[in-house]
């Protein structure tokens, strides 16, 4: 077979639906768990084929001759053939966003219960990793935002190490002011840039 392009950035299920590369081998484009679906290129010396909707597939003979026009697959063809390859795809990751009160630790109380969610989330999927990112609003210098978010991502580790979650698998960051979901100008008070992002895979 000739090469395989990405032609886009989303998640997709491509090397498991790839049944090799010797002559005679269909290639399918599936959508990730996300229902996201990207692009791909299969190129011989032959010719190319463009996939980029969910199930497109082609098939190459050899070399030098062109994959075949692009048709879509039949789901239960790809669930026969490929289930076990994809079901050992690993789930997306969840992300969960933690609200704060000002000038502090204190969790807002919309955001109170989202610590059991995460909690959830991580003993379903059998989580190795779980990424705390601290962040805060434009309100303050520079260092004494650094210094709070990481204060509030350590808040939200040690709640979840208290609940049982192994404090290994977590990783702290801190972003300040920097990266803030709701852009603002120095000095405005945004109440969606007091978080703490919590990424479970």
């Amino acid at each position: 077979m000739g090469r395989l392009s990405l032609a886009a950035a989303a998640w997709i299920l491509f090397a498991a639906v790839i049944a090799g590369c010797a002559p005679g081998n269909r290639v399918i484009l599936v959508p990730d768990p996300d229902g996201k679906v990207g692009k791909a290129e299969v190129v011989t010396k032959g010719g190319s084929r463009l996939l980029e909707k969910p199930n497109d597939m082609t098939a190459v003979t050899g070399k030098t001759a062109a994959p075949s026009p692009v048709a879509t697959a039949d789901p239960a063809y790809i669930t026969t053939t490929f289930g076990e390859a994809l079901s050992a795809e690993p789930l997306p990751p969840e992300k969960f966003i933690l609200f704060f009160e000002p000038n502090g630790t204190a969790l807002v109380r919309e955001s109170q219960g989202v610590i059991d969610s995460i909690l959830e989330a991580a003993r379903r999927r059998h989580a190795v990793h779980i990424g705390i990112s601290g962040h805060t609003d434009a309100v303050g210098s520079a260092a004494a935002n650094d210094a709070l978010s990481r204060e509030r991502a350590e808040a939200v580790r040690a709640q979840l190490a208290g609940k049982g979650l192994d404090p290994a698998s977590m990783t702290v960051a801190s972003h300040g002011k920097g990266n803030p979901l709701i852009p603002t100008p120095d000095g405005i008070p945004e109440p969606r840039n007091r978080r703490v992002e919590v990424v479970v895979r």
